[in-house]
């Protein structure tokens, strides 16, 4: 009987897998369609930042050297009293303002960000989110056009990060290479992934006040793509260097909000869940796959050890359909694995770091239900 219930609880992994496949079929055709794309005026960034002290200058940096040319406002919000940060946006000419009091997220930061920033963010064509942590190139807004049509869009993260942290960088490189692009291809809504983020100006003063969950990304993601409001691909020339957290204890730490967040969201955006598979059934389908098969790290576990329980029965040969589940939760184990290895750079120490990591996550998930999930910044 326990093993019929694993099979059943890992049968959304396996079709979440065959979905995956799908789209990176498609995203081999992919292309950014320039002659359909147009060049903003005018960008507000909004940099959220909770206790990150001096660790802000690099992000704040790198926004103040691409800005030089372009008409582009940065501001950073202080979740919280953060004499330091303020002081290296000073010194760098960044306009802060500070939100008190602090928490209980980054969601809740960017909604008070729509109130106190409402006259720039109306006056700008589009909202860039960009997360302490991340850093941008000097010809970054040279390349950074708007798709027609798009309510939202997201720039390519050009990951950066060693050990545990290489791993993060392979898994959203597939992410986005073999995912995000299969999605476009089939018309439906690409994944924000919460920072190099950006927003049709009332889009974001619609949508940031909505985010209930700690994966504000993921969340605003369904909610836009529920509406029908089209969330698309920036260039590729346009990146944002996202460096990720090295220990497995940090990853852990940030997994851990994310456990929060997907456990949340089926009960903070019900409705946008429903209206999304009413509008759109396949899409929907799809997103309700990925939200039950993941993370791939547990859910490959989860897998292979079904795979193993169904082949081992307590005497005799197993029956047909326990070779069938167990061939089909073992090939879809290897359809991930081969994914991720064809996006480059993955090792089985740095995976098996990763599965480490989430493993934490789980034990950790608790505290994040609390608060902003901190990891240390380099």
């Amino acid at each position: 009987m326990l093993t019929a219930v694993l099979a059943v609880v890992a049968l959304p992994a396996v079709a979440d897998s065959v979905v995956r496949a799908i789209l990176a079929l498609l995203a081999r055709r992919w292309r950014f369609d320039v002659s359909q794309a147009a060049r903003l005026d005018h960008v507000l960034v909004i940099v959220p930042a909770q206790g990150e002290g001096a660790a802000v200058e690099p992000t704040v940096a790198s926004l103040a050297a691409a800005v030089r040319g372009h008409t582009v406002t940065v501001v950073v919000v202080l979740d919280g009293d953060d004499p330091e940060a303020a002081a290296v946006c000073a010194r760098l000419g960044v306009t802060t303002a500070v939100k008190s009091p602090a928490g209980p997220s980054k969601g809740a930061a960017l909604a008070w960000a729509v109130e106190y920033f409402a006259d720039e963010i109306s006056s700008a064509d589009a909202v860039l989110v960009v997360d302490v942590g991340s850093v941008v190139g000097p010809a970054f807004f040279e390349h950074f056009l708007w798709p027609e049509g798009a309510a939202a869009v997201q720039t390519f993260l050009a990951g950066q990060g060693e050990g545990v942290g290489a791993a993060a960088v392979v898994s959203e490189r597939a992410a986005q290479c073999w995912e995000d692009r299969g999605r476009e291809r089939l018309g439906w809504a690409v994944r924000l992934r919460g920072t190099g983020t950006a927003m049709r100006p009332d889009v974001f003063a619609a949508i940031a006040p909505l985010m209930r969950t700690r994966i504000e990304d993921i969340e605003a993601s369904v909610v836009l793509a529920s509406r029908g409001q089209a969330i698309r691909m920036a260039p590729e020339q346009a990146q944002v260097a996202d460096v990720k957290p090295e220990s497995a204890g940090d990853i852990a730490r940030q997994r851990a909000r994310w456990l929060i967040g997907r456990f949340a969201l089926p009960f903070r955006q019900p409705a946008a869940i429903g209206r999304l598979l009413v509008r759109h059934p396949l899409e929907g389908a799809a997103f309700v796959l990925e939200l039950l098969g993941r993370p791939l790290s547990l859910s490959g576990i989860l897998r292979v050890a079904v795979a193993v329980l169904l082949l081992l029965p307590p005497e005799g040969a197993p029956a047909l359909w326990r070779v069938v589940i167990a061939g089909l939760a073992l090939a879809s184990v290897g359809l991930d694995i081969f994914l991720l290895r064809l996006s480059g750079g993955l090792t089985w120490r740095n995976a098996a770091g990763m599965v480490m990591a989430w493993v934490g996550a789980v034990a950790m998930a608790p505290r994040a239900a609390f608060g902003w999930a901190k990891v240390r910044r380099r």
